[in-house]
């Protein structure tokens, strides 16, 4: 049996398919239309499932979408009606939102070029959070577990928490739109000065650079309250009084303004994009980050009483919140953590997928998320055609010889292109389209900015380390194969990886196993024993866009910036 999961409509467009409760393939449209977060609907990310599963849509039963407009709908009634003049632009919108969803039959044969009357599987509208939290736990492998998805918004709900057994799992809780944490990180994100969606992230890195003197001020902002839960001061925002314009066509989104003219009497001034950061802004970046960890260790405090579990599995976009992910261990009960490696809305076409397999179909659980390589592959005949197509000469490379020169580039401290494999499905590069460097020169982090990344000089890079080797360099030891956590750097080891030690001592570290990615353990491996560092600094294959896809994407980015080797499949590409 054939299920095909989507995520439409929103940001961050994806599709999923699952054959007989296997994960086949799962992809961000992102990827294929190079259009940064996509919304609107995943045609050619649906089509990519299809094939890799060797299927036409005739032979896929079920069909599962993360929304249901009619999820909570006498809430959404109720607060509309209460406040219908102020806020009729932004029902209207929502309204048609709803209206594209309730459409999926016809744009997925619109996409497919066929007659709607021709699909004939049942199409399933699956509550955006229950699709969130069936991402994480119903792939963990935990045969119990407490689940907490936690973002901006999605059917109405800003966070959903439960306890999963099995084949199954029951909401114990939820908190409803006006209230989110992730709004509070996106309110003051725009803030600061960062306005694209996904803009969060830099916040995060920001933080460390400053000191939480605004701590009261977002205590006020987002209160705690019995039962794990919490509230906004709305005084501060604007998406429950006025509305918040959001585009979710089918380019990137673009999200209105969110904060109101409060968080300008209490912080001064919002920065505007370009301008330099001061102190300040630094100072209300690392109180921001202190206040959701606060906020967040509250319920998870709560949910751990609540189900006595110490298994944890998190979902949604505010758990894409790395530096929030490594404490966990440290300021909950929790033992074991494992986050859904595309914690953002792509993961919940996922989340369908198995929600349909599992609950709606009560069909026992088989499949463990260990990895996040379910996107496309191209072995070396395609590689061969792309590299004849641009004219380029490649020397094709066994194995073991292709980590050893790989290896060797790097300790050389040439940058090196490392395309292999399926693409990674999330945010983060894990080292089949990556960008690998040496951590031991501190001069590193500026060179990728200068020849390729053109990042803001206070974001971190990222430590990949063999997964037997991580307790000698950092200070916890949890797994984190999907660069989903951050860890402090053990003291002694900052001064010999001092690329990806952030300026607080931390590493936002992927874990890196021989069973889950073996040409890129070996690499490491190779690495380490010509400098005796099991690290590599790796950053995502791309250039201010998303990251590359096919072998002609790779050598297009490796021709216009300053990349020094690629390694595309067996082949290596030197300038």
């Amino acid at each position: 049996m054939y299920i095909l999961g989507i995520n439409a409509y929103h940001g961050d467009a994806a599709a999923a398919i699952v054959k007989d409760g296997q994960l086949i393939a799962a992809a961000e449209e992102e990827r294929f239309n190079r259009k940064k977060h996509c919304a609107g609907f995943p045609s050619l990310a649906v089509r990519y499932c299809l094939e890799a599963a060797g299927v036409s849509i005739n032979e896929v039963e079920h069909v599962g979408i993360s929304r249901d407009p009619s999820a909570n709908l006498h809430k959404k009634i109720l607060y509309s009606v209460a406040r219908i003049s102020s806020i009729s632009g932004l029902i209207t919108s929502r309204l048609a939102n709803a209206a594209k969803v309730r459409n999926l039959r016809d744009d997925l044969a619109t996409a497919l070029g066929t007659a709607p009357e021709n699909l004939k599987a049942q199409f399933h509208s699956v509550e955006h959070h229950k699709a969130h939290m069936a991402s994480a736990f119903l792939v963990s492998g935990f045969e119990r577990a407490a689940i907490l998805s936690i973002d901006g918004f999605g059917d109405f709900v800003s966070t959903m928490w439960g306890v999963g057994q099995g084949n199954s799992f029951e909401v114990l809780g939820q908190i409803e739109y006006p209230h989110s944490a992730g709004i509070v990180y996106t309110a003051t994100t725009q803030y600061l000065g960062f306005p694209k969606y996904g803009d969060e992230g830099k916040v995060m890195g920001l933080a460390p650079y400053g000191t939480p003197a605004y701590l009261e001020q977002f205590r006020d902002i987002i209160q705690t309250l019995p039962g794990g839960r919490f509230r906004l001061n709305l005084d501060y925002f604007r998406h429950h009084s006025e509305g918040v314009d959001m585009t979710w066509d089918e380019g990137s989104p673009v999200i209105g303004q969110v904060f109101s003219e409060k968080f300008i009497e209490t912080f001064g001034p919002a920065r505007q994009p370009g301008e330099p950061l001061e102190r300040r802004q630094q100072d209300i970046a690392a109180s921001l980050q202190a206040r959701l960890e606060e906020v967040a260790f509250h319920l998870l405090q709560h949910l751990h009483r609540q189900t006595g579990s110490d298994r944890l599995c998190m979902a949604g976009g505010v758990a894409l919140n790395s530096v929030m992910n490594g404490k966990v261990l440290l300021h909950t009960p929790f033992r074991e953590v494992f986050v859904q490696p595309a914690a953002g809305d792509a993961g919940t076409a996922v989340g369908a997928c198995f929600y349909l397999w599992n609950v709606v179909l009560k069909r026992p659980r088989s499949y463990v998320m260990h990895d996040a390589y379910t996107g496309p592959e191209f072995v070396n005949g395609s590689v061969e055609a792309a590299l004849k197509q641009h004219r380029i000469a490649g020397r094709l490379l066994d194995d073991e010889e292709l980590s050893a020169r790989a290896a060797e580039a790097i300790a050389e401290g040439k940058v090196v292109g490392w395309y292999q494999g399926r693409m990674e499905f999330g945010p983060r590069a894990l080292g089949n389209r990556s960008i690998i460097v040496d951590p031991r020169r501190a001069e590193m982090k500026d060179i990728l900015n200068a020849r390729i990344k053109k990042r803001e000089p206070f974001r971190p890079f990222a430590p990949a380390v063999l997964e037997e080797k991580v307790g000698e360099y950092f200070e916890q030891t949890h797994p984190s194969p999907t660069m989903l956590m951050v860890y402090q750097v053990r003291p002694e080891r900052r001064s010999v990886i001092p690329a990806v030690t952030h300026v607080d001592g931390s590493g936002r570290l992927q874990t890196v196993s021989r069973a889950s990615n073996p040409k890129f353990h070996a690499l490491i491996s190779a690495f380490e024993r010509r400098s005796g560092v099991p690290v590599v600094l790796n950053t995502s294959f791309n250039e201010d866009e998303p990251i590359v896809c096919t072998p002609e994407e790779a050598i297009q980015c490796f021709e216009r910036t300053r990349m020094d080797t690629l390694f595309l499949g067996n082949y290596m590409v030197e300038r």
